[in-house]
């Protein structure tokens, strides 16, 4: 057979082919490679370089920027820290070590060097960095692996803030000045913050949590200093987003790109100078006593007015054909009406001494919305941050009750209607925002009305997997009120959704002496009651499948 293979030039072939697959038998045994799919592997084998290297030797010095990765294939190399004058591991066959700053693009944060006659594979930067964008486990991998090596040291702009939630437990809040961003934690996520001073690792961290509180969760851990360093918490790691490492199709990147445009924001940069000067000078009056009887009066009276008004109004509006010049008149209103509901959780949020980093507009596919940030509330209690989200809801009333008022004041038939159907698209938003079932302000002032994060998830969690045991043991419903309060709000708002719109289109039918069988009148209501009930049905699906 030696001769043969000698003689037919095979020898060297077989050789090579053979020395190929104890290369990639030994790449697939180290970590993140090890779910790499087996053309990569074939690929990531002929790209790496075999080198020896005697002992003592410097394989690369701590500050260099790096170029190339090394995974061991026999030997010990030390990792040694020029700071600290420590060693902070020896590693072995086959770990891979120098991968962070190809990564993180940042300086090497330690030296390497050989303790005895070593073997290594080398890898380069352009491998690498070719192999993450196309492969999705080795991405996800090397994010794990880069976390789980590091001492995370907190960014010391970060301020702490503490609060006691409804149940009676201390929780504390982060706040990150350089970006207007905030984390809530946990006892044993506060725990794990005051360790990040750069010297622990996630395994001390691990170990450390496991002693004081009997939890053992080293993927808890990772995935806490991951959403912190995503965040900006974290001084000395960045973890680049999954979504810059994987390479998407043509098609698939046109389409996000076309759902940005659709969903453009426009920010007003920092807002706080020019809300806290407004609020300062003139609508800390409104926040008064008498300010709030004065635009609690303007409510009222005006609710009045457009009740006494609409049907004279839906008759005018059977016998004149709608003006087009009435409906454009109503989207710059709309749009006024849209901000200043925003302004309304903006000067809340001043009323309590709080920030606002941002207010912005822009629109959603084709509606035009606004926005404000008032995530400095979430360093409030209770009780202000359930009045800041319904802020929005009571400007929204106030607006609509004023417009209503002038019908009583304007004579002109056309100006009257205008700020009817102005009125009407104001108290509709204003339902519509209370909406629970969405991400609106009823959902969030509830949610903090319960003091539970993630609240709609939590409700669903608990129907799908303990709703049926506490129906077989009803005290375990003792143990799940917000879950429940949940659930009652969304039944209570889909029959008064159902029921207003039963009623408003009886009484329009009746202005306009539409004759109507029962099975036409229950026709709308009946499907607001299946568009609201999908919405639920959706959102139970989706979490099961996860």
């Amino acid at each position: 057979l030696y001769l043969f293979l000698q003689k037919n030039n095979l020898e060297k072939t077989m050789y090579a082919a053979a020395l190929q697959m104890l290369r990639m038998k030994f790449i697939k045994q180290s970590l993140p490679f090890a779910k790499i799919s087996h053309q990569r592997l074939q690929w990531l084998a002929d790209k790496v370089e075999e080198i020896h290297l005697p002992a003592n030797t410097m394989i690369f010095n701590q500050g260099e920027i790096g170029d190339k990765c090394y995974l061991i294939r026999s030997g010990k190399v030390e990792i040694f820290s020029q700071d600290d004058e420590k060693q902070l591991a020896v590693l072995k066959s086959p770990a891979l070590f120098g991968e962070a700053t190809l990564i993180t693009h940042t300086p090497r944060n330690a030296l390497a060097k050989t303790l005895e006659e070593t073997d290594l594979l080398v890898l380069k930067h352009e491998y690498l960095s070719e192999l993450i964008e196309t492969e999705n486990n080795v991405a996800n991998m090397f994010m794990t692996f880069m976390v789980d090596r590091s001492r995370p040291m907190k960014n010391q702009h970060v301020t702490v803030h503490q609060r006691t939630a409804a149940d009676g437990q201390e929780i504390s809040i982060l706040k990150n000045p350089d970006n207007g961003s905030y984390f809530k934690l946990s006892a044993e996520g506060s725990f794990i913050w005051d360790q990040l001073d750069g010297k622990h690792t996630l395994q001390d961290m691990t170990l450390d949590l496991s002693e004081k509180f009997n939890v053992f969760a080293p993927d808890i851990v990772a995935a806490l200093i991951s959403k912190l360093s995503k965040s900006g918490f974290i001084s000395n790691i960045e973890i680049m987003d999954d979504k810059r490492l994987l390479s998407q199709p043509r098609w698939v990147r046109v389409m996000v790109k076309v759902k940005k445009l659709l969903e453009t924001r426009f920010t007003f940069g920092d807002a706080d100078q020019w809300v806290t000067h407004f609020y300062h000078q003139y609508i800390k009056y409104l926040f008064t006593r008498t300010g709030q009887i004065l635009l609690g009066m303007i409510a009222f009276i005006g609710f009045i007015s457009f009740a006494m008004n609409t049907s004279d109004l839906l008759l005018f509006f059977s016998f004149q054909h709608m003006s087009l010049l009435l409906l454009l008149a109503l989207v710059p209103l709309s749009l006024f009406g849209v901000f200043l509901h925003e302004l309304g959780h903006a000067f809340a949020v001043k009323a309590f001494n709080r920030e606002v980093h941002y207010i912005g507009v822009g629109w959603n596919l084709f509606a035009p919305v606004a926005f404000t940030d008032t995530s400095d509330m979430w360093l409030a209690t209770r009780k202000p941050r359930i009045i800041v989200n319904l802020a929005g809801i009571f400007i929204d009333i106030v607006m609509a009750g004023f417009c209503s008022i002038l019908l009583m004041v304007i004579s002109n038939p056309y100006i009257q209607g205008l700020l009817w159907l102005f009125s009407l698209y104001t108290y509709i938003g204003a339902v519509r925002h209370l909406n629970p079932i969405q991400d609106m302000d009823g959902y969030y002032a509830l949610m903090d009305s319960v003091d539970k994060n993630r609240l709609r998830q939590s409700a669903v969690s608990w129907l799908i997997k303990k709703f049926p045991q506490a129906i077989r043991k009803p005290q375990l419903f003792k143990d799940n009120w917000p879950e429940i309060i949940y659930w009652l709000a969304c039944i209570i708002y889909i029959i008064l959704i159902s029921t207003l719109t039963l009623v408003l289109q009886n009484f329009v039918f009746i202005i306009l002496d539409i004759k109507s069988n029962i099975y036409i009148s229950l026709l709308l209501p009946f499907i607001v009651v299946v568009f609201m009930s999908l919405v639920v049905i959706a959102d139970i699906k989706n979490q099961a499948d996860e």
